[in-house]
């Protein structure tokens, strides 16, 4: 069935990235905190931290250059909500900044950048999650009753995705749905067309599997689902 694309913004797949950065922030906290890793998975810790971070900073980007000004456009009683978003992200640069520094020292093998690194995830973890919350609670509707899901899809394809190889959007994708459920999995695989969705699930699906599943092999983060937002709140 084709979108109706007049239709108010369907925004679920925000929440659906939203589970994926909860869930593997949680995941690599308990990494971290459950002993010193070997050097192979050190360093593949501390390059999906520096991979996470590049993701939040494209997604948080993308939001305040085109997605809530045009918000704001077509709802200019949305501005002081949109101002709350850019005050948050102007907060959390900071903490994305602090797990940069101490992943790459962690990927160089610097003493006791491990334990620097979780406390860094745990100072990001506090001014993030709160954030993602928000946006999914109070801003999402007011993106819903604003603007069409033609517009939304715009924004997201200029974005999220023209500027990406497919060899990111792979990543991405496999990396989103992992952990994620049924009904999030079927709405996320079809918001691209059968070819990309055929590459990115069958071509390049396998080999990111694999690397996803070798960062928590054999420690309880493996075991950690796509962290949803609760009906509570």
């Amino acid at each position: 069935m084709k979108p109706d694309l007049d239709a108010p913004a369907d925004t679920r797949v925000m929440g659906i990235v939203h589970s994926a950065l909860r869930r593997d922030l949680l995941r690599l906290q308990i990494v971290l905190g459950s002993g010193p890793p070997d050097d192979d998975r050190r360093v593949e810790l501390a390059d999906h931290a520096l991979w996470m971070m590049e993701f939040l900073r494209h997604h948080h980007e993308g939001e305040d250059t085109v997605l809530y000004p045009r918000v704001v456009e077509h709802n200019p009683e949305s501005a002081d909500l949109v101002a709350q978003m850019q005050r948050d992200h102007a907060l959390i640069d900071p903490a994305i900044d602090d797990v940069d520094a101490a992943a790459h020292d962690l990927r160089d093998g610097v003493p006791g950048a491990q334990d620097v690194l979780e406390a860094a995830l745990t100072r990001l973890s506090a001014v993030l999650l709160p954030h993602l919350d928000r946006e999914e609670r109070q801003m999402m509707p007011v993106v819903s009753a604003s603007i069409t899901d033609g517009e939304w899809r715009a924004w997201d394809d200029e974005c999220n995705i023209k500027p990406k190889s497919i060899r990111q959007l792979g990543r991405e994708g496999v990396w989103i749905l992992d952990g994620l459920d049924a009904v999030g999995s079927d709405h996320l695989v079809h918001l691209v067309g059968p070819v990309p969705r055929f590459v990115m699930l069958h071509v390049l699906g396998p080999h990111n599997r694999h690397h996803f599943a070798d960062l928590w092999k054999g420690t309880a983060a493996a075991d950690v689902p796509s962290q949803q937002l609760s009906a509570e709140g």
